[in-house]
């Protein structure tokens, strides 16, 4: 599946559901945007090993539609309360660890004859 149709199944959206697809496909530029930023400057592309994080970002933005810049929400018995963070800032130790090992394949082995 693409992250395209898998943040639709997690967000429970149907196809061509008034106007939702383009939201979600902008969202999830947006997200590997943030993703890239993160990422060393050669990379042009959200490596597949990453791309749960595209998928998690758009799916935690997508939820809270309307609500921007809201910290919490109540209404009728329900309450929501949204993390101030930055939604991408909980996998900075994920892609810090990617980085880490891509770099590490980089190295060459030096050996002693």
């Amino acid at each position: 599946m693409s992250i395209f149709e898998d943040v639709k199944l997690l967000v429970d959206v149907d196809s061509g559901e008034s106007g939702l697809d383009d939201k979600i496909d902008l969202i999830i530029k947006h997200a590997k945007r943030q993703v890239l930023l993160r990422l060393p400057s050669d990379i042009e592309e959200v490596p597949p090993e990453l791309e749960y994080i595209v998928c998690e970002v758009s799916v935690a933005r997508f939820n809270r539609l309307g609500n921007e810049g809201m910290s919490s929400y109540s209404q009728e018995g329900e309450s929501i309360s949204f993390d101030d963070a930055n939604d991408i800032d909980a996998y900075d130790s994920d892609i810090k660890e990617w980085i880490a090992r891509r770099e590490g394949k980089k190295r060459g082995v030096l050996r002693f004859i």
